[in-house]
Formats: C-alpha cells, structure tokens, sequence
C-alpha cells in the first residue's frame, strides 16, 4: 500500500476534469477521490494526501469561491504550490440513441448548467436541470435511466455505461479552468519558470477609500492584479476580506516592496502562496459533433 506521501486527493469521483488533471501531473501517484473541495483541503490538512488538486476558475463560470473560502480558512495551514490549466470541452452524456425531446433531466456541476442554458432550452426543452458536485457525478447519476442525461467529461461516459451523444459547445470555443495544486508546506526553494504568480488573504480596515488605499502600492511599484475577490467573514455582517493574485514571485524586488506597502495599510495580510504556473493541459479526448 502506498504512503500518503505518494497520494493525491482531487475532487471526484473519477472522471472528473480534476481527475485527469490529477493525471496528468502526478501519473505514478495513488489518487484520492474526495466528495467536495473541503474534503480535498482536509486530506492535505490531515497529512492523508500529499498533494490536493482543486479548482479555482472557469473561463465560462468564473471563480470558484468554495476554494477562495477555504483558502482564506485554512491560510497558514494550506499552501498553494503550483497553478495547473486544462482546455476542455464538455460533452452530452446518456444512453445510445436516446431522443433529446424525451430527456427528462440533466445533470452536471452548476457551472455548466449555467452556461449551457440556452443550448439546453433551445435543445432539450423537457429536461429539469440537476446540480451535482461535480461532472462526473453527474454523469454517474443520469447512467440508470434511458430518459436522463449529463453535461460531463467526455471520459466519463466509458466509466459509467454512456455515450457521448453530442458537443453542445462551438467547435471553435475553449473552455479553460485553472487549478491549483495545494501542499502542507510552501514552495521553500526557487522555481525556474518566467510565469509566477503569488496568492495574498488580506482583512482592511472599515473605513472609507480602505481598498483604494491598500491597492496602492501595488499600481506604483507597477505589479499587475490578477485576480481580487471579497468575500463576507462569517459571524461578522458587513466585512470582508480579500483574495488577491498578482504577477511575479513573492521575492521579487518590486513585488516585494508593493506587499510590504500594503501590509502596513492591512488589519492582516498573508500569503497562501507564491507558485508557478504550469503550461496548459490540452484535452486530447476525441471531438464529437
């Protein structure tokens, strides 16, 4: 039996696009299913997994404030190691034959249902649309009945008795979600990649302009916002904090100087981490029209 220091948790069950980006990045590891990104962040936590990959953004769906939630949580515990990427596209999974006009329900992830819901209108017009936790979730429950279907890897139709019946997206778009890999400890050592990023949880004080200010040093030493989220703090009503990314290495000279600028406009700042960002994963499953 292999050793939690050769496992990987990803969000499951199998099938999924954190599946396959598991996969991909850590062929000889022994993965682990996890029901919901919390469970993927525990079993990092817990030191049951080594690894965890989890998702932090579609380009249809935008950001993933489960993840964005539990890194603010678990910051200090739960370190971001790397930013993987993956350009998908999703498939309309059922049994062979079936009649779209006789598709009682579709499932998928809720990312999906939201973008897709025109083309489901438009197509399947006396299905209910069915969130599950995940894609291939999804697909495993749409798998006993003739009448259901589900918006799924196209991968996860050969583990659960399907078909791929149809792309509902155009030839030509590309969908991209991003991931990251979590670890229990930061990167301690350089990483020779040009494309770094580097993730900040800060609280602000409540006063007026607190985020224009703290914004600050980051325009004039010239560092590029990637990405900022607020995010409601739990059990106190109106405030926040902020997940931030920026370009470049924590140790970088102007990256540095920008957050130590902003650490003095904070209430608290820290860092889940400072990483590197992977070339894109291309999905290499065959294209059905």
């Amino acid at each position: 039996m292999r050793s939690s220091s050769s496992t990987v948790a990803y969000l499951g069950p199998e099938g999924t696009f954190s599946h396959l980006v598991a996969l991909r990045r850590f062929p000889k590891s022994l993965g682990l299913p996890c029901a919901t990104i919390t469970e993927v962040v525990h079993s990092v936590r817990s030191g049951a997994a080594a690894y965890g990959i989890v998702p932090i953004e579609n380009s249809s769906g935008g950001t993933i404030t489960e993840t964005v939630d539990l890194l603010i949580e678990q910051v200090g515990q739960v370190f971001i190691r790397e930013e993987l990427a993956l350009d998908v596209r999703l498939a309309l999974l059922g049994r062979a034959g079936v009649e779209f006009g006789k598709v009682k329900a579709i499932y998928s992830h809720v990312m999906p249902l939201r973008h897709h819901r025109d083309w489901i209108s438009a197509n399947l017009p006396a299905a209910r649309m069915v969130e599950c936790s995940s894609t291939a979730e999804a697909a495993k429950k749409a798998s006993p009945s003739s009448s259901s279907v589900a918006l799924a890897a196209p991968g996860a139709a050969e583990l659960y008795g399907l078909s791929v019946l149809k792309f509902p997206v155009r030839p030509e778009a590309v969908n991209v979600t991003h991931f990251f890999v979590l670890g229990s400890k930061t990167n301690e050592n350089p990483i020779l990649l040009r494309r770094k990023k580097t993730s900040i949880v800060a609280a602000l004080p409540q006063t007026s302009g607190s985020l224009h200010r703290f914004l600050g040093p980051f325009a004039r030493a010239g560092v590029n916002l990637c990405r900022i989220v607020s995010r409601p703090v739990s059990g106190q009503p109106e405030t926040y904090v902020f997940y931030l990314e920026v370009e470049g290495d924590a140790h970088d000279s102007k990256v540095k100087k920008a957050i130590d600028g902003a650490r003095k406009l904070s209430v608290r700042l820290e860092m889940p981490g400072s990483y590197p960002l992977k070339p894109r994963y291309h999905s290499t499953s065959r294209q059905s029209k």
